[in-house]
């Protein structure tokens, strides 16, 4: 339950900070922030969905197109512009997030049901 409800406030977080309107127009290095945001939620669904497979492939596949409508959506926000840079950061934090999941699921999980969070 508690993965579900940290899931459900990356997607809330990502999504105020992605689509409210800005009066900076932030250029140039802000792919670093668009990688850890979707490292995190890749990772944050990983944890949730990783079994069975075909749940955790879904998951990949919701936040890849999360990431594309985000930039999308961005296009119609004053101040936000639609990049395709962004889009390349937003997938390869997906990319990360997967690689996170595989090698850290098993230990998470265990961690988190020795201490009786889950």
């Amino acid at each position: 339950m508690i993965l579900r409800v940290l899931l459900g406030v990356v997607l809330v977080v990502i999504t105020y900070m992605s689509l409210t309107p800005s009066e900076i127009i932030v250029v140039g290095n802000d792919k670093v922030g668009h990688l850890i945001a979707y490292s995190v939620l890749m990772f944050n669904a990983g944890l949730v969905f990783f079994k069975p497979t075909k749940h955790f492939i879904g998951a990949i596949i919701f936040c890849l197109i999360y990431g594309g409508l985000i930039e999308v959506f961005q296009h119609y926000i004053p101040g936000r512009f639609m990049s395709g840079y962004d889009l390349i950061a937003n997938a390869s934090g997906v990319g990360v997030g997967v690689v996170l999941t595989y090698f850290l699921y098993n230990p998470i999980i265990r961690t988190l049901q020795s201490t009786r969070i889950i």
